[in-house]
């Protein structure tokens, strides 16, 4: 009872930091966190982040079964169960971080203008869903395997961490790296789309073996 108490009150900090963050508003976004191998606890449909109560969060099994009555887990549960089927990951966020919504509303990749951007986040895959609720649960899995922060196309971002720090830095770092590239296209638009390109070279130099 302890680890659910703790967990909780964790939980809420991080919907707290969000809103404060601007990364969520109003009702959006969701979080879980692994409570033991077999249960975890996610907030509730409806939720808003940034007021969450212990009653905003949902105990249940990663089977499925409901171990509160009267609550509703939110509508992702789906994706945040098969997360955690799927990966060692402690916690999951997702929210709606508006610059990095905006960026890949209209780029297909993230513009790597700075050396930290490269080495804290790599290549931030993004994938498309159809639907206010992801319905293709697959294919943010698909991409989760190859990073731990992933871009849903018009909709928001899935970080999955061993804790709430890490997971919520990723998405800061995305956003920052996000405002970084729109400031530079504003500077000198004619030349953005090759801006990283140099960087990459130095990059490649860099890492190269000698």
């Amino acid at each position: 009872m302890l680890k659910e108490r703790k967990l909780k009150e964790e939980i809420i900090r991080t919907g707290k930091k969000l809103t404060c963050l601007h990364l969520v508003t109003a009702r959006a976004g969701n979080l879980s966190a692994r409570l033991d191998k077999n249960n975890i606890l996610i907030t509730a449909t409806g939720a808003a982040l940034g007021n969450l109560s212990k009653a905003d969060i949902v105990k249940i099994s990663l089977s499925g079964c409901l171990l509160e009555k009267n609550k509703r887990p939110s509508s992702e549960l789906p994706l945040h169960s098969l997360i955690y089927h799927n990966f060692p990951a402690k916690v999951v966020i997702h929210c709606h971080p508006p610059l990095t919504n905006a960026y890949f509303s209209v780029y297909s990749s993230l513009k790597v203008l700075t050396f930290e951007t490269n080495f804290y986040l790599g290549d931030v895959p993004l994938v498309e869903q159809g639907t206010l609720t992801v319905t293709k649960p697959e294919v943010v899995i698909r991409a989760l395997r190859k990073n731990n922060l992933v871009v849903i196309k018009n909709h928001g971002v899935f970080s999955i961490a061993e804790n709430f720090g890490v997971s919520l830095e990723r998405i800061e770092i995305l956003e920052e790296a996000v405002r970084v590239a729109a400031v530079a296209r504003l500077f000198k638009k004619r030349v953005f789309d090759n801006l990283d390109k140099e960087l990459k070279k130095r990059l490649t130099r860099i890492n190269t073996p000698k």
